[in-house]
């Protein structure tokens, strides 16, 4: 179903932000501020994986070995 303009008038696609996607981009700027690499970024999470761990944090696997893949 394709809304007209005339359905609203006060949207303007010219100047229209998505606040979701705001965030989104938000995040990833101080995420590219904060590491150099995508690499360093990811040591980073796993550092705070096994921290979180060793703190009594569970983790699930949705690792299949038998198939190789994640579970659908």
């Amino acid at each position: 179903m394709k809304e007209t303009p005339e359905e609203h008038p006060e949207f303007d696609p010219e100047t229209y932000t998505d606040p979701i996607l705001e965030e989104c981009y938000r995040i990833k700027a101080e995420i590219s501020a904060q590491f150099k690499t995508v690499e360093e970024y990811h040591l980073y999470l796993k550092a705070k994986e096994e921290e979180e761990k060793r703190n009594g944090v569970k983790y699930v696997s949705y690792f299949d070995p038998s198939t190789g893949l994640g579970n659908q």
